[in-house]
Order: structure tokens, then sequence, then C-alpha cells
């Protein structure tokens, strides 16, 4: 099979995979590493502090995480990006801004969307359809594109290592990991918490200062009414050992959420999942067999008294099937042979990376030896 030279365009805002908080960042990582392991020749475009087995490009040394949506800050690492394509066989993006470059690439390029689209997002994928191959990560989030984009669905994916199976006995508790975010229903999970008198782990991301106003003037007070532990910076162990221990993981979204990365690992480690029917909740749960998907706080309450008919070895082999890392590469790795054609013949060595007389100069460390 060819190997494919690929370069991978991740946002400049935070580490690959993230040091905390970051699910794009996560989805990046497990598919750069992924494909590196395939044996295809990849490139990383992403901050420094990034750890990669692909060959890793930066513009800064650092995340510029302070600076988060800067274009004028952003602008530079595309560049740089996007300053050889003639190294690569296809480009794969994760950027907004850098569609404006890939649209214009003579090689395939493809674009994952990652969050919700909005009616001005609608109208730039609606621009770019025919140039740049679009990726949605559910079901749901490809019927809100344009009809143009005619997009493929590639579910993200987790790392079944990262996340075993829990092996002991499960507490009479709940688990809620997010941002504290209306939209994220962690007072629905609080509600839902106090009616079934159970108490309610809650690992929280307070980072921005909408989170945190939020959380001051409504989730704290809340918590105060119910039992509950806060964790808040919480460690990938931690969280972890969270989900391997709580008897259910609730998911009560209140808005259209594109995939829900915590269903994937909660189910991975054995839990089952009660979420809100929105998104593509109902594409990721299977009802009544790694969870249940329902329509109000009561429904909820009701669901949590059949949690424990749920075998954990089914939530796990349906991340296995349709929700692993692994299975995410495959896929990418397929789709980008069908917009190459599939050559059958092994590929030349890649090019030197040569970078353009860059603003800010890269800093390009080789894929770590082993």
């Amino acid at each position: 099979m060819k190997t494919l030279r690929i370069g991978l365009v991740a946002p400049p805002w935070f580490a690959v995979p993230p040091r905390g908080y970051g699910g794009i960042e996560w989805v990046v990582s497990s598919l750069a590493d992924g494909l590196a392991e395939r044996g295809h020749d990849v490139t990383l475009f992403a901050s420094g502090g990034s750890q990669t087995s692909a060959r890793l490009v930066s513009t800064y040394a650092e995340p510029p995480s302070a600076a988060l949506g800067d274009p004028f800050v952003e602008a530079p690492a595309l560049f740089d990006a996007y300053a050889n394509p003639g190294q690569f066989d296809l480009v794969h993006d994760h950027t907004i801004l850098g569609l404006i470059a890939a649209a214009t690439l003579s090689i395939p390029a493809v674009h994952t969307v990652h969050g919700l689209v909005t009616p001005k997002l609608a109208r730039l994928y609606e621009h770019v359809a025919g140039r740049i191959h679009i990726v949605a990560i559910s079901r749901d989030q490809a019927s809100s594109l344009p009809a143009a984009c005619e997009p493929t669905v590639i579910h993200n994916g987790v790392s079944l290592d990262r996340f075993p199976l829990g092996e002991g006995e499960r507490g009479n508790w709940l688990l809620f990991v997010g941002r504290m975010s209306p939209d994220k229903g962690i007072l629905e999970a609080i509600e839902i918490a106090r009616r079934a008198d159970m108490p309610l782990r809650v690992i929280a991301k307070v980072n921005e200062p909408e989170e945190r106003a939020y959380f001051q003037d409504h989730v704290a007070p809340a918590l105060d009414t119910i039992r509950h532990e806060l964790l808040l910076a919480a460690t990938h162990d931690e969280k972890v050992a969270a989900y391997q221990s709580a008897r259910a993981t609730l998911f009560p979204i209140r808005w259209r959420e594109p995939f829900g990365l915590v269903m994937a690992e909660s189910m991975a480690c054995g839990t089952p999942v009660i979420a809100f029917r929105d998104g593509a909740a109902p594409e990721v749960i299977a009802d009544g067999v790694t969870g249940f998907v329902r329509d109000t706080v009561e429904e909820a309450v009701e669901a949590l008294r059949h949690v424990d008919e749920i075998d954990p070895n089914r939530c796990r082999a349906r991340v296995a099937e349709r929700f692993s890392a692994e299975a995410n590469v495959a896929r990418h790795e397929a789709l980008y042979r069908r917009l190459l054609g599939t050559p059958g013949e092994k590929a030349a060595p890649a090019a030197p990376l040569a970078i353009a007389a860059p603003r800010v100069a890269p800093i390009i460390a080789a894929a770590p030896a082993g």
C-alpha cells in the first residue's frame, strides 16, 4: 500500500495532546499518532509542547492560549503550515481560518467540522464546497451542513488504552464531567441527583470568564443543596477513576452537541450514560444497551432505576467498534485513499521540510526515536 504524505494542521492555541481540557487537540493527537503508526509520513503543525509520533512543526515555542481566537496570532502558524504544500499528498486542516488557504490547494484538502454549525459558518462552508472535502463528526452535525458540502461522517474516537474498563464495584453516586455552561446541563444534572437522592461528583472546567461567572452565580448555589464532590482541574487518572466507579454518567445537554467525547469515554470504562436527546447523543448511546436517551429530568430519574441492567462489557464493545481511536484512524485513512485514488506503489520519501520566510521562526522537531 502506498505510504501517504499527510499534513495535519491543528489550531495553535493548545498543545497536542492538551495539558488539560481540549477535545479537538485529543482528536488530532490520536489521528496524527495513529497515522504515523500505520507507516504514513505525517507532519503535524501544532504549538510547541506538543508530543507526537509525527514530525512536529511549531510556530510558537509555547501555546499562545491567552490570545485564543486572535487571527493575528493564528495567521503566522497557518502561513507556516501552507508555505510548502507540494511536500504533501493531502492536507487535513482542523482550523477555520485555514479554510481560506486550503481552498486554493491543487492537492486534496480535508477539513473536520469540530463545533456547532452556525449560519455564518454554514455560509463559509458553502463557499468552499467542492474545493475542500468536509468531515462531520456525527450524522446530526452533517445534517446541519449545506447540502453542497456532501460531508463524510467520521465519529470522534477515544483511545481504549487511556480509558480502561473498570473492574471494581461501582459506587452509589453519579458523575458529571464538563465545562460550566448552561448548554452542558450541569443544573439539570444537579436536579437529577437531588430527585434521585444520590451524591453527584462534578469534574468541572471553570477556566474562561463566562464559565467562572456561571459557576459562581448559578452552579455553586445549586451544588450546596445536594451531597456532592467537586473536582477542579482534575488529572486524567482522576477522571478515569471517576468514570470507572460511578453508577452512571449524566449528560443532560441543552444544545446540539456535535459529538460528546464524555459519553464515549464513560462507556469505554464500562459506565452507562444517561443523556438528553440532543445533537449526537442518540448516535453515541445505544438506548437501553449502553445507557439511556431521555427528554426530561423526570425521565432521567426513572432511567436511573435501570442502570444496573446495563452490561459494562457491552458499553466498551460499542466504543471499540464505533468510537475508538483505532476506528477513527482507519476511517480517515480510507477517506484519504479514496480522495487520492488509492495508488498502490510505494511513495518516495518526503522532501526536507522547507518553510519560506515566516514572520515567526517555526520550531521543527523530528519524530522521537522508537
